[in-house]
């Protein structure tokens, strides 16, 4: 299935938006609510959004294909994800937003790309490694007083 630019382009404006949304509400819920019980209610409110889409797509019978190295892989992502979350929150609790966000996203698209370049033979060129460069220099930036 082929999409167009501006659904993909769509898809990415809405993750970003709920994706920082959730970035913000978990900022909000420090020394409000444990950090484990937050984590556990943000995973729980989660899953009935997930179980909801994938009734609306079984319904509209979309094909819900698995293989059993694909489910292995979920599975795995899925301990990553729940330890990140474990981990964010308890960030979070801690430290600053503004600071604590980028700091774990460009780590976690460091790890991404030299993953991708290692393991899926993704290209690695110049302008990839200058983009990581800013990235840290700009890191670097927010930190300093």
């Amino acid at each position: 299935m082929i999409f167009s630019y501006n659904i993909i382009m769509l898809y990415l404006i809405l993750a970003s938006i709920f994706f920082g949304a959730a970035l913000i509400s978990i900022k909000l819920t420090a020394g409000k609510i444990s950090p484990s019980l937050a984590n556990v209610l943000f995973v729980a409110s989660a899953i009935i959004i997930q179980l909801s889409a994938l009734l609306y797509a079984k319904l509209k019978g979309v094909s819900l294909f698995a293989s059993s190295q694909g489910i292995k892989i979920s599975l795995i992502g899925g301990v990553f994800i729940g330890f990140y979350t474990i981990f964010l929150f308890l960030t979070f609790s801690k430290f600053g937003v503004v600071k604590a966000t980028p700091f774990v996203y460009i780590g976690a698209i460091s790890i991404v790309v030299i993953f991708g370049s290692l393991f899926l033979k993704e290209p690695l060129n110049y302008f990839k490694i200058l983009g990581l460069l800013l990235a840290f220099t700009g890191l670097f930036l927010l930190f300093k007083n």
